[in-house]
């Protein structure tokens, strides 16, 4: 066994490509969704007869991947749950990888308000406050209080035409204002079941458009997926694809991340899936 310490951001990805081509057959990383995201992009750069099977210690603020595979049961990293849980029950599961252009993740991507609620987060309410931390930046985000002018600046959604094939090979071709494209049924915390028809191994991506900019209209959804009735919602759309999702923006470069990494913002992306990439051990 071999013990490695990330130094910078990417390292992680680097660790896990080297541990591969040192013969490993189980990477374990001990981090948040961010380090877990850069350790899936390690292992999916091996070719697949060598790839090392994955686990997680949850140590983060939402720890998505870790939840998903039942290695934290409560608000709040569990290691000694996540380590007993590997010890003497541990099962092998195999899960998909999604690809933002050329970005690895493993739980979702996003484009619009949840990159700008990302951006806007202060690393110390991260660490003090977890996910209620993301909770409070969607809040100033959306009603965009300026604390250096003392006043509000609301958030305008940008406008993006999103192309894809469903499932049943139906054309999707229309416009939206928020985009989420997922792996996993929570968006973040468990408060937010945004994906609800969701599965790590079912070879499919779970997309949902939000079709308006009404301010009013976006908080009722909001309120909506607590409730888990956003999906019938007119104002939302929701389908699942194997095939490549092209988002383009429709004016200025949208900001856009993988589970909760910003990436550069862009004009034009695509989105694609490697079903089952992995062997999870949980």
């Amino acid at each position: 066994m071999r013990l490695w310490r990330t130094e910078s951001a990417g390292h992680a990805t680097e660790l896990a490509h080297r541990a591969a081509d040192h013969g490993a057959t189980l990477v374990i990383v001990c981090s948040g969704d961010g380090g877990v995201r850069e350790t899936v992009a390690g292992l999916v750069s091996v070719p697949r007869e060598r790839r090392p099977k994955l686990s997680v210690i949850p140590k983060g603020t939402a720890n998505v991947l870790a939840k998903t595979l039942g290695l934290q049961l409560g608000p709040f990293p569990d290691f000694i749950h996540a380590c007993f849980k590997q010890l003497y029950w541990a099962r092998s599961r195999e899960i998909d990888v999604g690809y933002l252009n050329d970005q690895a993740f493993a739980c979702f991507a996003g484009f619009g308000f949840d990159a700008t609620l990302i951006e806007n987060v202060p690393p110390q309410d991260k660490r003090l406050f977890k996910s209620w931390a993301f909770l409070a930046s969607g809040l100033r985000t959306f009603f965009g209080w300026d604390p250096d002018q003392l006043r509000f600046q609301p958030y305008e959604p940008p406008k993006m035409q999103v192309r894809a094939l469903d499932s049943e090979a139906q054309t999707i071709d229309t416009h939206a204002y928020f985009v989420a494209v997922g792996n996993v049924r929570d968006y973040g915390s468990r408060l937010f079941p945004f994906m609800q028809n969701a599965r790590l191994d079912d070879g499919l991506l779970d997309v949902i458009l939000v079709k308006t900019r009404d301010r009013m209209e976006l908080l009722n959804i909001g309120t909506q997926v607590v409730a888990r009735t956003h999906l019938r919602n007119p104002n939302v759309m929701a389908f699942q694809t194997r095939d490549e999702i092209t988002v383009e923006a429709q004016g200025a470069p949208v900001p856009m991340h993988v589970d909760c990494e910003l990436l550069d913002r862009a004009r034009k992306s695509r989105i694609r899936i490697e079903a089952r990439a992995l062997v999870a051990v949980h």
